[in-house]
């Protein structure tokens, strides 16, 4: 089973996530849109494996990280979602 990281963080009036893993990027006007918007994605994009890593300054995004999590599972792929400041 594949198992991924997404950073989310705001953009003005913009949550925006990207998932760590493979390059897949969502945007909504809120957290519980945007986590619904990347589960849609992840399956849209399956096979993941075909998609390259997101760029690294998301994967420093990741180190700066909140306390707050949120996980799930989207096409047999579980994520692990994270605030990043």
């Amino acid at each position: 089973m594949n198992s991924v990281r997404i950073v989310a963080f705001k953009e003005g009036d913009t949550w925006v996530a990207q998932c760590l893993e493979h390059d897949i990027c969502v945007q909504a006007a809120d957290l519980d849109t945007v986590r619904a918007r990347m589960e849609v994605a992840i399956q849209a994009e399956s096979p993941l494996d075909r998609l390259p890593k997101a760029p690294p300054h998301f994967f420093d995004l990741w180190g700066r990280k909140s306390e707050f999590h949120q996980s799930g599972k989207s096409d047999g792929t579980e994520y692990e979602m994270a605030l990043c400041a």
